[in-house]
């Protein structure tokens, strides 16, 4: 194999081998699972926010039940003593039955207030619930697609690994004045050290040979390069 072939081949495996490089850094699958935590964590402050409301509406139902517990207490104390027979005098009566009247609308405001709190705290924990299997549901599949991307990434490190065993194989058989041209080309050049000539025509910047040139090309095994692109050729 001449010096072109063997540099062509190389150029070839750093091609497969920058084209891995750049899947592996920058796999579709991690967009995707940085999408989904970016969910998840949203989820998870709106989550915090819904529990703290949770319990604040526990805190006021239970507060609610503590009072209309206490006009309840109250209201049968009063009950007692208007309908007890104890209480004789007629101006006393008429101002406990404006208390059992006026507790009876406080314990009815109190319960309306409270039956409203319930349906609130059902709300919220409705909520609660659906965020919690939201959050669920994301991690789930973020689990998923950071299996399928840990398992597609060992495959790019294996190949990785066999293209760069090869890849050190050939460049030991250039010549390293040459090898130093070549190194120089693909940082240069954009990662595209040795090209193609295609009927006389550089497939690296597409511009087509002078006759002598491409002459004196087909007759060499040495390495050649474009008069145009500088770039080392290969037939």
């Amino acid at each position: 194999m001449s010096q072109q072939e063997t540099l062509y081949r190389v150029q070839e495996l750093d091609t497969r081998i920058l084209e891995l490089r750049g899947c592996e850094g920058n796999h579709p699958l991690q967009a995707e699972i940085e999408a989904l935590r970016e969910g998840r964590e949203k989820g998870l402050a709106e989550s915090e926010q819904t529990v703290a409301n949770l319990e604040e509406s526990r805190k006021k139902q239970r507060g609610l039940e503590d009072e209309v517990q206490g006009v309840e207490e109250k209201l049968g104390r009063e009950e007692e003593k208007l309908y007890g027979g104890k209480v004789n005098n007629p101006k006393e009566l008429r101002g406990l039955q404006a208390e059992v009247r006026s507790l009876k609308h406080k314990k009815d405001i109190l319960e309306t207030r409270l039956l409203e709190e319930m349906e609130n705290l059902d709300e919220i924990t409705r909520k609660a619930d659906e965020l919690q299997g939201e959050r669920d549901r994301l991690q789930a599949e973020i689990d998923e697609k950071a299996g399928v991307l840990d398992g597609e990434i060992a495959e790019i490190r294996a190949e990785l690994a066999g293209l760069e065993e090869r890849r050190r194989e050939l460049r030991s058989q250039v010549d390293e004045e040459l090898l130093e041209l070549y190194d120089e080309l693909l940082e240069s050049k954009h990662g595209l050290a040795v090209v193609k000539v295609s009927d006389g025509v550089c497939l690296g910047c597409r511009v087509e040979l002078p006759g002598i040139e491409f002459d004196r090309f087909l007759k060499t095994e040495s390495a050649f390069t474009c008069t145009n692109c500088g770039r080392i050729l290969a037939k």
